[in-house]
């Protein structure tokens, strides 16, 4: 089985469909893991919804998802994030207004555990430090941890009472052992890498790899239509700088 794994798609349609069809060409896939976000900051919510449940998929719910159903009030957010999400909330249908609003905020899928954040806060709370890490290796009971939310890819790893994060290699196959990861595939639809390429991974379970891919995507038809919609101009400036 090969799984797609996507994270932080944002309603951006151009780098979602060219993730897609890049894992395709690579490798092919069976189903997509969404690891939640697939809605908010982008100009085109419902056809990212609409894409996911064209294929056989798992997935959860991110903060801007919740957000956007009124799940999650907005005073976390910043204020380009929570003009986003209002007018996100104005463009959805009443079927996806559904289907973002029944997804759970954890699930267990083969040897993965699947949140948008973490195991100790699957909405808000980001693994970016050694400390975040190691508090939540123990939060899992699965080998794997898989999540989004801070938009970076790393796999990550436990080392004695910490943790050590480290990059997650494109195009190069990674070998899950034993011993427990965290994963974070990166975001599709809104990089803060400082690459503005849309970002992946493709897991293979009867290779026991995980592969992290980046692919171009039309950056210009998303700022152009985030522009039209009047969108923030700040949300529409970061996607060409990958931050």
């Amino acid at each position: 089985m090969r799984a797609l794994i996507v994270s932080d798609v944002h309603s951006n349609i151009e780098a979602f469909q060219s993730a897609i069809e890049h894992a395709n060409d690579t490798e092919g896939f069976d189903q997509i893991w969404s690891l939640g976000d697939l809605v908010g900051y982008g100009p085109d919510p419902g056809l990212c919804i609409d894409l996911l449940r064209q294929y056989e998929h798992v997935a959860i719910a991110g903060n801007h998802d919740l957000a956007a159903v009124g799940k999650l009030g907005l005073q976390k957010f910043n204020m380009h994030a929570a003009a986003a999400a209002r007018w996100t909330t104005e463009q959805l249908t009443e079927e996806h207004v559904d289907f973002l609003a029944q997804l759970p905020i954890r699930l267990e899928v083969h040897d993965f555990t699947l949140v948008h954040g973490s195991p100790r806060d699957p909405v808000w709370e980001y693994v970016i430090t050694a400390a975040s890490a190691s508090a939540n290796f123990s939060l899992f009971d699965t080998k794997r941890c898989i999540v989004g939310h801070s938009h970076i890819p790393f796999v990550c790893a436990p080392k004695g009472e910490s943790a050590q994060f480290f990059d997650f290699p494109v195009d190069l196959p990674v070998r899950l052992m034993d011993d427990k990861l965290i994963i974070n595939p990166g975001s599709v639809g809104q990089p803060r890498d400082s690459l503005p390429t849309a970002s992946y991974a493709l897991y293979d379970s009867e290779n026991q790899t995980v592969t992290h891919y980046r692919v171009a995507y039309d950056i210009a038809a998303t700022q152009q239509r985030m522009t039209e919609h009047n969108l923030p101009q700040y949300l529409i400036n970061r996607l060409a700088r990958g931050r």
